[in-house]
C-alpha cells in the first residue's frame, strides 16, 4: 500500500508563554487577595462605625444629663455649681473638655480653665454652638491635637418654655476608637496573610495535580504531530483529565483508521481517474467542460475531432479563444454560463461548413458544490448530421407512401369538376346558338378549371421537398400582419378577435412566407367553423414546463406555444385523429388539405402541433416552436 510521508510539524513561537501552573496560583492568590482585602475593609468599617455609635450615644447621654442638673444652676446664674459640675463630669479619660454656656453665651464652666469662666468665647465653634437651636454632635481637631474629637452640642431650655437659657458642649477624644481601629485591622491583616499562604500552598498542590497529567497530554500532542499516532496514555485522575486522556487516545486510533481508508480511497481515486480519462478517450461524443469564469476545465479527443479543432488543446484557456471560429457554439455555452440555473440546457447547434451544414446536439448539466454554488458547465455534444438528413429522407419516403392515398382523394375531388366540363363540351355542337349557354359556358368551365388547378397546386405543396429559407422571425410582428389580414373578414362574419401575445416571446428560426400561410389555414378554419359569429382568441406564450413533442416522450427544449381557440361546433372524438389526413373534411365544401398542408409547415420547421374540441364548445389548435433554431431543418433551405 502507497503511504505519504507524514508532514513535519511547525516550530510554532510563543513568545508570551506562561505555564498554566503559574497562571492558576497567580490567579488563585490575587483572588484572595481581593477577598481578604474585602473582608477587611468590610469588618474595618463596620467595627468604626459601632464604636463611634457607642462614643456618640455615651456623649449625647452625657451633655443630657449635665442639660437637665444645669438648669437651676443656669436660672440663678451660679457658676460655681456649673464649674463642679463641669469638673466632676470630666473625670473621664476621654472627655476633651466641658463647656457650659449661659444665656448670654457667656463661659459658665470650662472644665479644666477656670480662666475662662464668665467670658465670651469667640472662636468659630463656641460662636456656632450657642447659635444651635437643636442637639447636634460634630467633629473637630482641638488645638495642640492629632486625632479628631467628637462634640455634642446640647442646647438647654426652661420647662414650658421655648426660650433657649445655656448650651452644654461635651467633648470626646476618638483616640481610643482609632486604637481600637488599629488592632482590629492588624488582627485581620494576621489572619488574611496566614490564609494567603495557606491559599497558595493550596493551589500549588491542586496546579500540580491537574498540570502533571495536563503535559503528558501535551507531550502525546507533540509526538502526534511528529507523526507517531500509536501512542497509549495512561492518566489516572479521576476526573475530566482522565476522560480527556481516554478520549484523546480513542481520537488516535480512529485517525489511524481514517488514514488507511484515506490511502485506500486515495488508490481508488486514482483508478477511477484513470479510468475516466481512458473513458473520456474512447467516447466517441464530445464533451466539453468550462468553468465560470469560461475557462476549459475538460474536453475530449471527440471534442476537438466533432468540432473540427487541430493542434494541443491546453487546459484552462478562455473558451472564446478556442470557440472563436464557432459562434453557435460559444454562445450557447456562454448563455449557460451568464444564466446556468435559467439557460436551455439542450439544444440543436448548426455550424456552417465547407460541405454543408453539421448539426450537434448540445446537452449540459450542471456540476455544483454541496452548498448548490455553480462550479462548472459540463456540455455533451452529439453529432446528428447524418440522422437529420436520414429523417429529411424518412419524411420524403412517407410522403411518397401517401401518394397512393392522395392519388384517390384527387381523382374523387378532380371528378366533380371534370364531369361538368365534359357535359358543357357534349352540349356545345347543339346548343351553341341558343342564348344564354356560351355564357354560362364561359362561367362554369373556367371556374372548374380553377377549381382543378388550385388542387393540384395544393398536391404539389404537400408533396413535394421542402424548399424553405430558414431566418430569424419575429413572430409577434408576423401574427399582427396576418390577424390584420382577416379583420373585415372577421367583421362581416360577425366574429370578435381577441389577441394576447406575450412580449417575452423570442425569435424562431423559420420562413416566414410559409407560417404565414400555416396561420392564414388555421384562422380561416376557425372563421369557417362559427358560420353564426362568435369569438376568436389568438395567444402566444413561452412554455417551460416541457410539453410533449407529440410521440409520448417528453422534451427538456423551451418552447413557444401559439392557441387559435374559437367558440365554433367543433369537432367530434372520432374525427380528431383523422383531420391532418390529406382530402379528410367535415365541411360541405373544401379539399381537406389546409390542415394537412399546416401541419407539413409545422413539422419542417421543427414543431408539433396538438388539438382539443368538444362538439358544441370549439377547437383548440396549438401551435408549438422550439426556441430559437432548435429542430429547424436548416440543411433542407434553399
Amino acid at each position: 500500500m502507497m503511504r505519504r510521508p507524514s508532514p513535519q510539524p511547525r516550530n510554532i513561537a510563543f513568545p508570551h508563554f506562561i505555564p498554566l501552573r503559574v497562571r492558576f496560583i497567580l490567579t488563585t492568590s490575587v483572588m484572595l487577595v481581593l477577598l481578604l482585602g474585602s473582608i477587611a475593609l468590610v469588618v474595618g468599617w463596620q467595627q468604626s462605625r459601632s464604636v463611634r455609635g457607642q462614643v456618640e450615644k455615651r456623649g449625647f447621654a452625657l451633655a443630657e444629663s449635665l442639660a437637665a442638673t444645669s438648669k437651676a444652676a443656669l436660672l440663678t446664674y451660679n457658676y460655681i455649681a456649673l464649674e463642679q459640675a463641669a469638673n466632676q463630669a470630666a473625670a473621664g479619660s476621654d472627655i476633651v473638655h466641658i463647656i457650659i454656656h449661659d444665656k448670654e453665651g457667656r463661659s459658665g464652666a470650662y472644665s479644666g480653665r477656670p480662666d475662662l469662666q464668665g467670658k465670651l468665647l469667640e472662636d468659630p465653634l463656641s460662636r456656632e454652638a450657642v447659635a444651635i437651636q437643636e442637639p447636634v454632635i460634630r467633629t473637630f481637631v482641638p488645638e495642640g491635637g492629632k486625632e479628631k474629637a467628637l462634640e455634642v452640642v446640647f442646647p438647654v431650655f426652661l420647662p414650658e418654655v421655648s426660650l433657649r437659657w445655656g448650651t452644654v458642649r461635651v467633648a470626646l477624644s476618638l483616640e481610643p476608637l482609632a486604637s481600637q481601629i488599629r488592632q482590629i485591622q492588624l488582627v485581620i491583616a494576621g489572619m488574611g496573610i496566614l490564609a494567603l499562604i495557606f491559599g497558595i500552598l493550596l493551589s500549588y498542590w491542586t496546579a500540580r495535580r491537574i498540570t502533571r497529567p495536563l503535559g503528558q497530554l501535551m507531550d502525546a500532542t507533540i509526538e502526534a504531530a511528529q507523526g507517531n499516532l500509536r501512542q497509549e496514555l495512561k492518566v489516572s485522575t479521576g476526573d475530566e483529565v482522565e476522560v480527556l486522556a481516554a478520549n484523546f487516545s480513542t481520537m488516535m486510533g480512529e485517525i489511524l483508521s481514517q488514514r488507511r481508508q484515506l490511502e485506500n480511497q486515495l488508490l481508488e481515486i486514482m483508478h477511477l481517474q484513470r479510468y475516466t480519462e481512458k473513458l473520456l478517450e474512447t467516447m466517441k461524443d464530445g464533451l466539453i467542460s468550462v468553468d465560470m469564469e469560461g475557462r476549459l476545465a475538460v474536453m475530449n479527443p471527440a471534442s476537438q475531432e466533432v468540432l473540427g479543432l487541430k493542434g494541443e488543446v491546453v487546459r484552462g484557456c478562455a473558451m472564446w479563444e478556442l470557440l472563436s471560429g464557432i459562434p453557435p457554439l460559444l454562445k450557447y455555452l456562454e448563455d449557460l454560463r451568464r444564466s446556468p440555473k435559467t439557460a436551455k440546457s439542450q439544444e440543436q447547434i448548426f455550424i456552417e461548413r465547407e460541405g454543408g451544414t453539421q448539426v450537434l446536439l448540445a446537452s449540459s448539466s450542471l456540476l455544483a458544490d454541496p452548498d448548490g454554488v455553480p462550479l462548472e458547465i459540463i456540455t455533451n455534444l452529439h453529432d446528428i448530421t447524418e440522422m437529420k438528413k436520414m429523417e429529411s429522407r424518412m419524411r420524403q419516403s412517407e410522403r411518397l407512401a401517401a401518394l397512393g392515398t392522395l392519388a384517390a382523394g384527387m381523382a374523387h375531388e378532380i371528378r366533380n369538376p371534370l364531369s361538368a366540363i365534359k357535359t358543357f363540351v357534349q352540349l356545345l355542337p347543339r346548343k351553341v346558338d341558343k342564348p344564354g349557354f356560351l355564357e354560362k359556358f364561359n362561367r362554369t368551365v373556367p371556374r372548374e378549371l380553377e377549381r382543378i388547378n388550385r388542387l393540384i397546386e395544393d398536391l404539389l405543396e404537400l408533396s413535394r421537398s421542402p424548399k424553405y429559407h430558414f431566418r430569424q422571425v419575429d413572430l409577434r410582428t408576423l401574427l399582427e400582419e396576418t390577424m390584420e389580414l382577416f379583420e373585415e373578414e372577421l367583421r362581416s362574419w360577425h366574429i370578435r378577435q381577441h389577441s394576447r401575445i406575450s412580449p417575452d416571446i423570442p425569435f424562431v428560426r423559420a420562413d416566414p412566407d410559409q407560417l404565414t400561410k400555416a396561420f392564414q389555414n388555421l384562422i380561416r378554419n376557425a372563421v369557417q367553423a362559427m358560420p353564426e359569429g362568435g369569438d376568436l382568441w389568438i395567444e402566444a406564450y413561452r412554455v417551460h414546463d416541457r410539453p410533449t413533442d407529440g410521440s409520448g416522450t417528453e422534451s427538456r427544449r423551451s418552447w413557444t406555444a401559439i392557441t387559435f381557440r374559437d367558440t365554433g361546433h367543433g369537432i367530434s372524438q372520432e374525427h380528431l385523429k383523422s383531420i391532418f389526413n390529406p382530402f379528410f373534411t367535415t365541411k360541405e365544401t373544401g379539399t381537406g388539405l389546409g390542415l394537412a398542408i399546416t401541419h407539413k409547415v409545422v413539422t419542417e420547421h421543427g414543431g408539433y402541433m396538438d388539438v382539443t374540441s368538444r362538439r358544441g364548445e370549439g377547437t383548440t389548435f396549438t401551435v408549438y416552436f422550439p426556441l430559437e433554431d432548435e429542430g429547424a431543418s436548416k440543411m433542407e433551405s434553399g
